[in-house]
């Protein structure tokens, strides 16, 4: 063998190695980014199996309506403020994350799903009313013009979950039954 050739075939190698480099390189990208949605659909369901959460959506389901005053919501329980308090607080730390694209807006899409005609209505009237009296409120240095941002985070998402439509996401146990795993 002489020294071109050698040359060539050093060369040809080398090229191989590179492209062997590359797959490897992307196989390795592929792994991480399945491990970190992995890892935030955990991050969101531990944060929804939370038992204060719960409580908050129960509340927001069958204890706020709609239609609730000031007063009714004042009355609520200290439990039961501290619940939907802790729903407001997750729901908005989720929309910071999906807004910055730390979270992928169809896994929040997916958790939160089943839960939005539940919680919705009530949950947009609990923070109209509290931001509302807070703006009121002649010691608090809420205003109306600027409100309360966490609120506004809460608002954003539910806009957003509620104005998207996945077909695959309605009625899984129906719509679904040719899926395999």
């Amino acid at each position: 063998m002489n020294l071109e050739t050698a040359a060539n075939l050093g060369e040809a190698l080398s090229g191989l190695a590179i492209m062997f480099t590359l797959l490897f390189g992307l196989r390795q990208v592929m792994e991480v980014n399945r491990n970190r949605r992995f890892e935030i659909s955990q991050t969101i369901a531990t944060s929804l199996e939370n038992p204060l959460v719960q409580r908050g959506f129960a509340t927001f389901g069958s204890v706020i309506t709609k239609d609730s005053t000031l007063e009714e919501l004042m009355g609520l329980t200290r439990e039961q403020k501290d619940a939907t308090n802790a729903v407001i607080v997750l729901m908005s730390n989720h929309a910071l994350m999906t807004f910055h694209r730390n979270l992928s807006f169809d896994i929040v899409y997916s958790f939160y799903k089943g839960y939005l005609s539940l919680i919705g209505p009530s949950m947009r009237r609990m923070m109209q009313m509290i931001e509302f009296g807070y703006a009121m409120h002649a010691g608090s240095s809420v205003t109306e013009e600027d409100g309360m941002g966490t609120f506004h985070w809460v608002l954003w998402l539910l806009d957003k979950l509620e104005a998207h439509e996945d077909a695959v996401q309605i009625k899984p146990h129906l719509n679904q039954t040719d899926w395999m795993p």
